[in-house]
């Protein structure tokens, strides 16, 4: 039983049961990750699994720069796909029982950038290179709308409106699709990339409608989108982590301290209820907690000071 069996199998069933467009992509793009730490375990045979071997690829996702509801999605499509395979008599043994699930406790997101490391982060990629813009473009759109790296990994050329500085997201989280705003600042790199850089790397193919595009056409993958994050980090000298979910982070963080209606970052981001939203207010308290700290005569190390 190979893996592409395996997901053909699962993927099949949850088409006839009438699982959403959506759904049937997120459990794709979600056990592809595992098909791909398959290839380089050098297993071919799902049937070789054991538990420790399932356990393994716990903490190999575990440790992924990616957002806890994340590696819970990846273990929960894996633990799926052996349900289904055991259901269907394919195989004999499911080497995920038993296996806990990664909790998806709400927790406080990890720390955001600063407009100061965001500054930083804008400055890194070589402007000199055509590659340079593209990364300039991608940073800018990731801070600007908040954006889901899966989702961005699906958006097109088509779906970019340059006049109204809008992004269409078609391919969201839970089939519920969006229009967001992109700003003049995003706008402006975008029409740069689009017009001098785009048609250059997509010369090899031109019927690619990807948005954001690799040296021989093919479209950004979400893997590539980290790594590049990863090294426009180090080039920044910024020592915190950053990652896509980190941008998304910081931009619903940095409207909510400039006034935003928590509504409207709710509807930018994409979320269903205001629950997932509202732990941005719990974000920032923290900043101004260390602001009081920093700033407030009775707090400071010498002490208050009486008026003379």
């Amino acid at each position: 039983m190979t893996f592409l069996d395996g997901i053909t199998s699962l993927l099949s069933h949850l088409r006839l049961k009438k699982y959403s467009p959506a759904t049937l992509d997120n459990y794709g793009d979600q056990l592809k990750r595992f098909g791909e730490w398959l290839d380089k375990q050098s297993i071919h045979d799902l049937r070789q699994l054991s538990k420790q071997h399932i356990r393994d690829y716990q903490a190999y996702v575990k440790q992924e720069p990616i957002g806890r509801e994340t590696q819970a999605l990846r273990i929960r499509a894996v633990k799926r796909l052996f349900n289904h395979l055991v259901d269907q008599a394919t195989i004999l043994l499911d080497p995920t029982e038993g296996i806990k699930e990664i909790s998806r406790r709400e927790k406080l997101p990890r720390p955001v950038l600063t407009k100061k490391e965001m500054d930083k982060l804008f400055a890194a990629p070589n402007l000199s290179l055509p590659l340079g813009i593209r990364d300039r473009a991608l940073i800018e759109v990731l801070y600007a709308t908040g954006i889901r790296v899966g989702e961005l990994e699906k958006v097109t050329i088509h779906h970019v409106d340059l006049p109204t500085q809008t992004l269409q997201i078609r391919h969201a989280k839970g089939g519920r699709p969006r229009t967001v705003p992109l700003g003049k600042t995003a706008t402006k790199w975008l029409k740069e990339y689009l017009t001098q850089v785009r048609p250059r790397l997509a010369k090899r193919r031109p019927f690619e409608r990807a948005l954001f595009l690799v040296r021989g056409g093919k479209p950004l993958a979400q893997t590539m989108i980290r790594h590049l994050l990863q090294q426009c980090r180090k080039d920044a000298n910024i020592k915190k982590s950053v990652t896509p979910h980190i941008l998304r982070h910081t931009c619903a963080t940095h409207l909510l301290q400039h006034g935003a209606d928590i509504r409207a970052i709710q509807q930018l981001l994409g979320h269903v209820s205001l629950k997932s939203t509202t732990i941005y207010t719990r974000v920032v308290p923290l900043e101004v907690k260390a602001t009081h700290t920093q700033y407030h005569p009775n707090e400071r190390k010498d002490g208050p000071h009486e008026d003379q």
